[in-house]
């Protein structure tokens, strides 16, 4: 069943075009691969269906509605969460308060119901500390809950990263470059989860420069260049596809597959 489907996106900042008809679909229950080299427009693509960026053209279907005028906030009420290349934890608090903030949002209650102690938001605020231990859980982080958020290694940070997302209980996750500036092991430690979340159930769209752990973990890639989609189809030929080969090393021929791509 098709879950995304964004028809001839364009966005234009200054007069320099970061999307040029873009289509994409995604179907529920795929882990979908997003490539390109820098300025490619794979993080604005992720900004645009995220609703932090309003597209100049075109239209995106989310289940079935209309989600292209919402703003951010609607867009995750929506059942769209999506993680971030440059992180946005709250040092000072703990682990487990980072996710409980974000499972707010995402399971109801209001600050002023919190202030005034009112029952319903004394719910929801339960609810939340139990998803957000559950998130923990899923992303094993449970032994750092207590610990400040900036404390934590750089590695763990993106998997606080993708429980804050989780919490959110989306039914689509946009996964931004998680594995930028891991070392292998963490890298493993990564792709494992990545495989984990996806097998609970969540459709993913995964945009990385590491390609080979896309091609690990996707049946299928989109790429990009200069805004625009240039490939999309099974991983092992999306890679050898003689435009992404240019576009990644002005030439067509090498191999699209190493670490130092998007």
């Amino acid at each position: 069943m098709r879950l995304l489907e964004a028809s001839k996106l364009c966005l234009a900042f200054s007069g320099v075009r970061a999307l040029v008809d873009v289509d994409l679909a995604i179907d529920d229950g795929e882990l979908v691969g997003i490539i390109g080299p820098n300025g490619s427009g794979k993080s604005t693509l992720f900004n645009v269906l995220s609703g932090i960026y309003r597209c100049d053209q075109g239209h995106i279907v989310f289940g079935g509605a209309r989600i292209d005028n919402l703003g951010a906030a609607q867009i995750v009420r929506q059942g769209i969460a999506r993680t971030f290349q440059n992180k946005r934890l709250f040092g000072t608090m703990t682990v487990l308060e980072n996710v409980v903030v974000a499972a707010l949002k995402g399971g109801g209650g209001s600050t002023a119901g919190d202030v005034l102690g009112l029952s319903g938001s004394r719910s929801a605020m339960k609810t939340a500390w139990e998803a957000a231990r559950q998130c923990l859980e899923r992303v094993q982080l449970s032994d750092w809950a207590e610990a400040s958020a900036r404390d934590l290694p750089y590695g763990a940070q993106n998997r606080l990263e993708i429980a804050r997302a989780l919490a959110l209980q989306p039914k689509l996750l946009l996964l931004d470059e998680p594995a930028a500036g891991l070392n292998p092991a963490e890298r493993a430690e990564l792709r494992a989860l990545i495989q984990a979340v996806h097998e609970e159930g969540v459709t993913i769209a995964l945009v990385e420069h590491d390609v080979r752990m896309v091609t690990g973990l996707c049946e299928r890639v989109i790429a990009l260049d200069h805004g625009e989609k240039i490939a999309d189809g099974p991983s092992g030929s999306v890679v050898q596809d003689p435009r992404v080969l240019a576009a990644y090393f002005g030439e067509d021929d090498g191999e699209a597959t190493g670490d130092d791509g998007a």
